[in-house]
């Protein structure tokens, strides 16, 4: 556990940062921006939870941002130019995040970052955009809702919607009585109202709520409180450590109560931790929709030129945040950060011609046309605050491993459920 630092070092290692970057930039606090060179490859952050507590979401992001990557660089590049991807690992940990941002700004000069999510993406904030360096960020955690940052850009819907979408799986199941059990980080607990909230508004009773300090050996009093509680099903956020111990003490205790869980409770860490079988059993999970357009062939075709597995969780949004990048450079005219961060607009704006890749938006920014990019994981119509809106999905793993879809629930059937 890291202990949060006073509010006075807080702002002097901020303010340190801060000053720091914007000179490795050759600017001052309140100009300057991330920039390459005419020529060479154009250095794109990647900074991402690679390892710790959410690795298995930074698994997904990261074959993402490869396939990108590829994608990109196979259609020439933006400005005839390649992009490169400079990594970072996070270590889920909001405060390990920082001096590795740190570095992607001073000593990579990244123009974008690209992948970071969660507690981690908010600690590291200050430091791209203080630098004028955009962040798109594939974190749903509500912190975003209200953002007012115009260098921060979300890539995914909000959490805000994730738990409306929990809400709506348990009511169309038939579920009137739910209990709420999720860990103690700032995301679990910035999502649990939310659910509360939307269940309770379609009719449902919250009969029982229980927070879990992450990663203990036992949960029995709090296993013990749901069971007293009885409700049909529970909704949940957990990693897959916590989770092994919860599925195994219910199990000891003889009893089985249906879950809806989120993306953060999906992938191959889960089902190792936990068991397909047991998961198959009891476990639906909500994670946004995979877009289907023509954008979905190209990019599962670029996740099988990088990756010898299929798309992962989450992969979409990584992907997705690299070809906006790549389009706003083109767009831009110039691999600066100020300008790519104007360009964002230009080419995911409602209204130009549609295109589903990056080659395609290539060709007709080159020949100076206005394009809206619509991605694997949907459009980009951003609002006010930066944020998106899509399609949500239940789905269930099967023998193999496999996540297939059960239920699909739309954006306006989203907004209707909304309180």
């Amino acid at each position: 556990m890291w202990q949060k630092p006073s509010a006075l070092a807080a702002a002097g290692l901020t303010m340190g940062l801060l000053l720091a970057a914007c000179a490795s930039n050759g600017g001052s606090a309140g100009s300057g921006g991330g920039s390459s060179s005419s020529s060479g490859s154009i250095p794109i952050g990647a900074e991402a939870d690679l390892t710790g507590q959410f690795a298995p979401f930074g698994a997904g992001l990261e074959q993402g941002l490869q396939a990108g990557e590829h994608e990109v660089n196979a259609a020439g590049g933006p400005l005839g130019r390649q992009i490169k991807l400079v990594s970072g690992d996070s270590a889920s940990d909001p405060v390990d995040a920082v001096p590795v941002a740190s570095r992607l700004v001073q000593v990579d000069h990244v123009v974008a970052e690209v992948g970071i999510s969660g507690a981690e993406a908010q600690s590291v904030v200050p430091t791209f955009t203080g630098a004028k360096v955009p962040i798109l960020t594939p974190g749903g955690d509500t912190f975003f809702d209200t953002n007012t940052n115009p260098m921060v850009w979300r890539l995914t819907p909000s959490d805000s919607q994730l738990g409306v979408g929990m809400a709506v799986y348990g009511k169309h199941t038939g579920y009137t009585k739910a209990a709420v059990m999720m860990t103690t980080g700032g995301v679990a607990q910035g999502l649990k109202p939310v659910v509360v909230k939307s269940f309770v508004h379609g009719g449902g009773t919250i009969v029982s709520t229980q927070n879990l300090q992450p990663d203990l050996t036992s949960y029995q009093s709090e296993i013990a409180a749901i069971i007293k509680a009885h409700p049909q099903v529970i909704f949940s956020e957990m990693d897959p450590p916590t989770a092994a111990v919860v599925f195994k003490e219910f199990h000891a205790a003889g009893v089985s109560i249906p879950i809806i869980g989120t993306d953060d409770m999906i992938g191959a860490s889960m089902v190792k931790a936990v068991g397909a079988p047991t998961l198959m059993k009891v476990m639906t999970n909500v994670e946004g929709g995979l877009f289907t357009s023509p954008a979905t062939k190209v990019f599962t075709d670029a996740i099988a030129a990088v990756s010898k597995s299929s798309p992962q969780p989450n992969s979409s949004y990584g992907y997705d945040g690299v070809i906006i990048t790549a389009l706003a450079i083109q767009a831009a005219g110039k691999a600066d950060s100020v300008s790519i961060n104007k360009a964002i607009p230009l080419v995911t704006k409602p209204g130009g011609t549609v295109v589903y890749s990056f080659s395609q938006g290539l060709k007709l920014l080159k020949e100076h046309k206005r394009i809206t990019y619509v991605g694997a994981s949907g459009p980009f119509s951003y609002n006010a605050q930066h944020n998106v809106y899509g399609p949500f999905i239940a789905v269930k793993v099967n023998p193999a491993g496999v996540y297939n879809t059960v239920y699909t629930m739309t954006p306006t059937q989203l907004a209707a459920a909304t309180p």
